[in-house]
Parts: C-alpha cells; sequence; structure tokens
C-alpha cells in the first residue's frame, strides 16, 4: 500500500515538474519577476496616495467607510476567485486559463514554493489585471464620494487600494520558498496553510476562496478544515485526474 503511495505521488511531482517547465520556457527572456511585482503593488500604492492626497480632516463617523470597504473587498475576492478562476466564464476565460490548468497545476498542497522567482510570472496577477480592478475602485469612490462625503469617497479609494496590495503581496509570501524568514511568522504561517488547502484539488472548486482574511469562507461555510490521513489519500486521486485532463 505504502509504495503505491510512493510512486502515485511521485508521479504527480513529475506532472507538475513536466507543467512547470513548459510554463517557465515560455516565460519571455526579458521578464523580470521584481518589475511585474513593482508594477502590480505600484498600481495600488499609486491609487492610495491619491485617495490620500485628497482626505481632509477626516471626522470619526466618515472612518466607518474603512471596516465596510474591507468587508465588501472581501467578498468581491471571494466571489472572483470561485467564479471566475475556478470556471471559464466570459469574457474573463483568460483569468480561468492563466490561474486553474496552470497555476494549480504546478502549485498543490504539499509543494507550494516557487523553485525559481521567475515563477512569479505563475504566481502575481497581471499588470494589466490590477491596473483594471484599480480603475474599476473610482466610479464607486465617486459614488461614495456623491452620496456621503468627498472624504467617504477618499477613504472607500485608499482602502481597497491597501487591499489589493495586501491581496498581491500575500499571495505571494505563500508561494516563497519554506525557509524565507516570512515563513516564520505564525499568522502569515496560519494564512499560507489556509491557501495551501485551498490548492488540494479536491478542495480547490469549494473551499477557502479568500486569499487575504478568511472571513468569507467563514460566513459561507466554506473553511476547509485539517488534512486527514483518509482524505489525503483521496486528495493524491484527485490531483492525478487533473493533472490527466490538464
Amino acid at each position: 500500500m505504502f509504495p503505491m503511495k510512493t510512486t502515485r505521488l511521485d508521479g504527480l511531482r513529475a506532472k507538475a515538474e513536466e507543467t512547470r517547465a513548459r510554463l517557465l520556457e515560455a516565460i519571455p527572456a526579458r521578464y523580470s519577476p521584481w518589475a511585474h511585482l513593482a508594477a502590480t503593488t505600484g498600481v495600488g500604492v499609486g491609487a492610495l496616495t491619491v485617495g490620500l492626497w485628497g482626505i481632509k480632516g477626516v471626522a470619526a463617523a466618515e472612518l466607518l467607510v474603512i471596516p465596510v470597504t474591507v468587508v465588501v473587498a472581501n467578498g468581491v475576492e471571494w466571489w472572483a476567485h470561485k467564479h471566475l478562476l475556478h470556471r471559464r466564464t466570459w469574457p474573463f476565460e483568460v483569468l480561468y486559463d492563466r490561474h486553474t490548468p496552470e497555476h494549480h497545476a504546478v502549485y498543490w498542497e504539499e509543494a507550494m514554493a516557487v523553485t525559481n522567482y521567475r515563477e512569479l510570472k505563475l504566481v502575481l496577477m497581471p499588470a494589466l489585471g490590477v491596473l483594471g480592478a484599480a480603475a474599476a475602485m473610482v466610479p464607486m469612490s465617486a459614488v461614495f464620494g456623491a452620496v456621503f462625503t468627498a472624504n467617504t469617497g477618499w477613504l472607500f479609494l485608499t482602502t481597497a487600494a491597501c487591499y489589493l496590495v495586501s491581496y498581491e503581496l500575500l499571495h505571494t509570501v505563500y508561494h516563497l520558498p519554506e525557509d524565507h524568514p516570512l515563513g516564520r511568522n505564525p499568522v502569515l504561517r496560519w494564512l499560507s496553510k489556509h491557501h495551501a488547502r485551498h490548492h488540494d484539488p479536491k478542495q480547490m472548486r469549494s473551499k477557502n476562496f479568500n486569499v487575504t482574511l478568511p472571513l468569507f469562507d467563514w460566513l459561507l461555510g466554506t473553511m476547509a478544515g485539517d488534512r486527514s490521513e483518509d482524505e489525503e489519500g483521496q486528495s493524491e486521486g484527485s490531483l492525478a485526474s487533473e493533472a490527466a485532463a490538464s
């Protein structure tokens, strides 16, 4: 029984490595993971800077928009991950194509870490996607500003931009090498484990959709429990099926 399990895992690792090598080979030589990270986080930092510039003399009541924005953003994150990243939906097919058959084919629960920093191409969001998300914040910010106060609109933009940057940075941390210093932080380690459970193919379409704070996973009952040995065997079979289909 044990040798069969080992052989199966070896086959899964070989399939993941084959996919990794194919995707890495397709990355242009000029690609810089650090420029990519700077571009995606830079868009969010830019929106954050604009928002901070617009805030003037905040009243205490206006600060209530901050937790409201965090909760809304967390819900949007949960919904988009479940319905766009794991279902091929027009006109967002590219999101699914980059995520499920590529990202999830390379990184699975027992092997989450990048082996080469050029692999951040497979982890980070496309810069244009982040720019689109930032652009979507602007009309919402204008609505908050028109319905409530100007400061409310700017605070919405600032908070949403912070959330966007935190998503990108946290997701990057979850895929760093296991011996990275950030992995020693107990909070980041717990969040990394939460995200790793989502990378179990048996769970990826039904559990742990939140990447930042698992608020909506908790509210909507999509938090995955600790993995049992029995479930582990089922997960490996699931991963084999996913690998064969990709």
